[in-house]
């Protein structure tokens, strides 16, 4: 079972915290996001982990290699000379030859990636987008009028419930025949084309916790989150791990 983590983004919105350490790298009680992460891939059956890196890719790299806990993961790494974007660097990776799962590197989910791999498969989708359900309450009475202004339709205070993306995947080979060589290209269009070209792409409607780190606040909620239950998205082998790493470099 193979992956390939998005790591390359620049982190704007976690200014000034990102111009010394990139997002990735940013701590959740002590764990590097992007190392939890890769426990979680590998404890989920994951084998081979291609990292895509942009900025700060170097500092990446050494945190990766300088851990004493990938056992079990084939890690390797492509990086983009300029930002292609959340579906551009697929272009740089290794050549995908099976189903491939596709994250983005700043998100926090107790996501059970094996089954989201297994359904993919059962489904036979070409391309499998992980969905939150998430709401918006409206604290007014939303009014719907027509072209004449006559009023036809009036809900007190309504909640609007709808999907977002994830940003989790998992792709097949055929995939990438739809992604525009060595430009930059968000993943939302490239499941466009596949879907108009008569592609088959389905939805895993996933209900637990998703949070990415994007901002000062989503960073301090998805850290008090891991904080406070850690098991939960993780086993032990991230501090076992990172002790014995710490260890041998003394």
């Amino acid at each position: 079972m193979r992956a390939v983590v998005l790591a390359g983004g620049e982190g704007r919105r976690l200014r000034p915290a990102t111009f010394d350490v990139p997002k990735p790298l940013m701590e959740l009680d002590g764990e590097p996001m992007l190392h939890i992460i890769l426990s979680q891939l590998r404890d989920a059956g994951f084998t081979r982990v291609t990292l895509s890196l942009g900025y700060r890719a170097q500092m990446i790299q050494d945190s990766i290699e300088a851990a004493g806990w990938r056992g079990g993961l084939d890690i390797d790494f492509c990086h983009e000379s300029e930002p292609l974007g959340t579906a551009g660097p697929l272009g740089l990776v290794p050549p995908i030859e099976d189903s491939t799962l596709v994250m983005n590197a700043d998100l926090l989910t107790d996501l059970d990636f094996a089954a989201l791999w297994t359904g993919h498969r059962k489904a036979g989708s070409d391309a499998t987008v992980v969905l939150a359900p998430q709401h918006i309450d409206i604290a007014h009475g939303v009014v719907r009028i027509d072209e004449d202004h006559r009023v036809v339709g009036y809900e007190e205070k309504p909640r609007l419930n709808f999907l977002i993306s994830c940003g989790i995947y998992v792709l097949e080979p055929s995939v990438l025949d739809h992604l525009p060589a060595g430009s930059r290209y968000d993943m939302p269009a490239l499941l466009e084309s596949l879907r108009t070209a008569g592609g088959r792409v389905g939805g895993h409607v996933f209900d637990g916790d998703w949070c990415d780190i994007g901002t000062p606040e989503q960073l301090r909620r998805a850290a008090a989150t891991f904080g406070s239950d850690r098991a939960r998205f993780v086993r032990d082998g991230v501090v076992r791990d990172r002790r014995r790493s710490e260890a041998v470099g003394r």
